[in-house]
């Protein structure tokens, strides 16, 4: 009786542990974004959403849709971007990219300073393998 109790216990805890580093952050990208900026909710989407056009212009598919993966809706937010007017052409540089983000009401130095941080929100996510296929990009 007494080896069943232990490994009972061995596997409850085992079990707790594969949930807490499979758990997802507790605090997503977009209100993090939001609260780290003071923008509002389109705006955090629109600024991903450019970001990621932009990187699915530099990386392999696997890569891009690992990535895209850790962001909400990003297939959604992409198309959004694009019909919205805020992507109208490739994105051939990160000063393109940023100077994209001034229709959505985000100029410099805020813009530069976006793509930076979610860079930080993927890494301390645990999501470091996403965090540098995106700083590849960023380069």
């Amino acid at each position: 009786m007494r080896i069943s109790r232990s490994l009972l216990s061995l596997a409850a805890a085992a079990v707790f542990a594969c949930q807490a580093f499979a758990a997802p952050p507790a605090h997503s990208i977009i209100p993090q974004l939001q609260e780290q900026f003071g923008l509002n909710e389109s705006q955090v989407r629109g600024a991903l959403g450019a970001l990621l056009v932009f990187a699915r212009e530099r990386l392999t598919k696997q890569d891009f849709d690992q990535l895209a993966q850790r962001i909400p809706n990003a297939e959604q937010a992409m198309q959004q971007v694009k019909q919205q007017g805020i992507v109208t052409r490739p994105l051939d540089n990160l000063g393109e990219y940023e100077a994209s983000l001034s229709s959505l009401g985000i100029g410099q130095p805020l813009a530069s300073q976006f793509a930076p941080a979610v860079l930080g929100y993927l890494g301390a996510a645990g999501y470091q393998r996403e965090r540098d296929i995106l700083a590849r990009v960023l380069e």
